[in-house]
């Protein structure tokens, strides 16, 4: 995609755990998305240190994956902040079908978009 103007380091970091396969299809395409969007956007200029770091953590049913990376961080366009593009919207019906939510944060070094599924019920109290 970028060729050998602009070398980016991708990492990954991730626990050790079984999913079946119709979970892992959908894990594989949302990493594949936010990898190539990282790819393509957060880095304009060619960057010595670009990197990109996928991981995935896993509790029992619970999980968490985030893929981040030290570029520019997202342009905020309020049409396109409401509407998204093609592959925010390929992530989110990818993470409705693992029962996951997709949070993003974004600032001037770098982008972080995670996807978690937890299952647990908060013990925490609920006011008063």
């Amino acid at each position: 995609m970028i060729g050998e103007s602009q070398p980016i380091t991708i990492n990954v970091i991730a626990d050790e755990g079984r999913i079946g396969s119709d979970k892992a299809v959908g894990l594989g395409l949302i990493v594949t998305e936010l990898v190539t969007n990282a790819i393509k956007y957060a880095f304009p200029v060619v960057k010595a240190d670009a990197v990109i770091l996928v991981t995935y953590e896993i509790r029992g049913p619970d999980w968490k994956l985030i893929v981040s990376d030290s570029g520019i961080g997202k342009q905020v366009d309020s049409a396109a902040e409401t509407s998204g593009g093609l592959g925010t919207a390929i992530v989110q019906a990818l993470a409705k079908q693992l029962d996951a939510r997709v949070g993003m944060v974004s600032n001037s070094t770098g982008t972080s978009v995670s996807v978690t599924r937890a299952t647990f019920t908060s013990q925490l109290q609920r006011g008063v």
